[in-house]
């Protein structure tokens, strides 16, 4: 490529490890942010000295590119194993505690039990196991079922509640209605075979420390994509109409914001962008006048109940070093497609139905209160309905024909943080022939 200069659109985790790989390599990069910090998603939370992860709440054993990254901006010492557990309040009022490292899950009771091993024997260690944390492979077997279609017997209801709809809504933030077989079995080997790491200062110190060290501008959106003669040769900028001319461009924005700056020329990528299901995430975190146990975490409601908000997270208890008032920080966490009924409430109606779910997992929660803030993400977690993977591979396959331009994003790879960066690896390799995605 003659012009080595290269723009990306948006400083989230993808487009800031495309950034400085690129940078590595010689090329002059300039990375366009609509809004006036790095990370996306990715966002902690301050209060009197306290920090709280109030967007990506963890990082992966088996990530690769993250640790690697970690390294480059001298973040290892700070990695943290989160060894905490789950405990879930049942519908009767008892209360029953989980570690997602023991083979035995107690809710489900022998019968349940059998089953999901019969399910991990089958669909994990017997048949193809495709790559993580990118979707590269088609397998109309998998991508064509509904998960719950796998449990639907009276008998199979303790699996529907506290696997299926747990796991779905952990790591998923949504109920199993809107996933196929194939995104489960990718998310259940991830949550089963590795383990929860933090970072002593937020999941966002990572994006935070890379931005330091790259040429970033906040508060500039970009308006579209400029085509000439079939290639992407640009992008103008919403302020003003200028033009920014580059020999290759990378989009790691959410699809929602692809979409809207995809030009005519890009009409099937604009569509395909558009059909992905983003549901809006409002959280609200209450900070408590006290600690709570230091063994749990992750606090549920009954499954069963399909409460609005299903769970909350202690941050304190997660990662105790990011908390040194060593008093609890809950986050309260809904997911789709209750949260299309969320975004719009004011702060006060929105509180009060998250301290009505917590106080069924907490009794007396809503009196150890001090203050609550509230954070809105107008995006969380994308869903993988029957047919999504299938769309990916299209959409992915389509975009490598296209000159100028590569996409980054965690969409591609089952919406985890490894994925947006095995996905910018991937945009670097187009851009440079860079070996790091040689086994993509």
């Amino acid at each position: 490529m003659e012009n080595r200069k290269v723009i990306i659109v948006g400083a989230g985790i993808g487009g800031l490890a495309a950034g400085y790989w690129l940078c590595q390599r010689g090329y002059e990069v300039e990375i366009l942010e609509a809004s006036d910090h790095p990370g996306g998603r990715m966002l902690t939370l301050e209060r009197k000295g306290d920090r709280i992860d109030v967007g990506a709440q963890f990082y992966h054993s088996d990530y690769r590119y993250a640790y690697e990254l970690m390294d480059a901006v001298n973040l290892s010492g700070e990695k943290r194993t989160i060894t905490g557990k789950f405990q879930f309040r049942l519908g009767n009022g008892s209360t029953t505690i989980y570690d997602h490292r023991v083979p035995y899950m107690k809710m489900l009771g022998l019968r349940g039990n059998l089953k999901l091993y019969g399910f991990i024997l089958k669909y994990i260690f017997l048949r193809h196991r495709f790559p993580m944390y990118r979707i590269v492979e088609d397998h109309p077997e998998y991508d064509n079922v509904e998960i719950l279609d796998l449990f639907k017997g009276p008998k199979d209801k303790p699996l529907r509640d506290f696997l299926v709809t747990v796991m779905s809504m952990g790591e998923n933030m949504g109920l199993p209605e809107w996933m196929s077989l194939y995104h489960f079995i990718h998310t259940f080997r991830l949550s089963t075979f590795t383990n929860f790491i933090a970072l002593t200062r937020g999941t966002a110190s990572l994006p935070e420390e890379l931005a330091k060290r790259l040429p970033v501008q906040y508060d500039a959106p970009v308006r579209q994509l400029v085509m000439d003669k079939g290639r992407v040769v640009g992008v103008q900028m919403e302020h003003g109409g200028t033009v920014k001319r580059a020999g290759h461009v990378v989009v790691a924005v959410a699809p929602s914001s692809a979409a809207r700056i995809m030009p005519d020329e890009l009409e099937e990528q604009r569509r395909f962008f558009d059909a992905v299901i983003y549901s809006p995430f409002p959280m609200p975190i209450f900070y408590l006048d006290r600690p709570l146990r230091k063994d749990i975490w992750c606090y549920f409601n009954d499954p069963a109940l399909r409460k609005t908000f299903q769970f909350a997270v202690n941050g304190q208890a997660k990662v105790p070093e990011m908390v040194p008032s060593g008093k609890a920080i809950l986050s309260a966490w809904s997911g789709y497609p209750m949260t299309l009924d969320l975004i719009d409430l004011p702060d006060d109606m929105l509180i009060r139905r998250a301290q009505e779910d917590v106080d069924l997992m907490l009794p007396g929660f809503s009196g150890w209160v001090e203050e609550v803030k509230v954070v809105r993400h107008p995006y969380a977690i994308a869903r993988y309905p029957v047919g999504a993977y299938r769309k990916v591979l299209d959409f992915q396959k389509e975009a490598s024909k296209l000159n100028g331009v590569s996409f980054v994003s965690d969409l591609f790879g089952g919406c985890y943080l490894e994925a947006a960066m095995w996905s910018a690896a991937r945009a670097v390799s187009r851009v440079c022939g860079w070996g790091g995605t040689a086994n993509i």
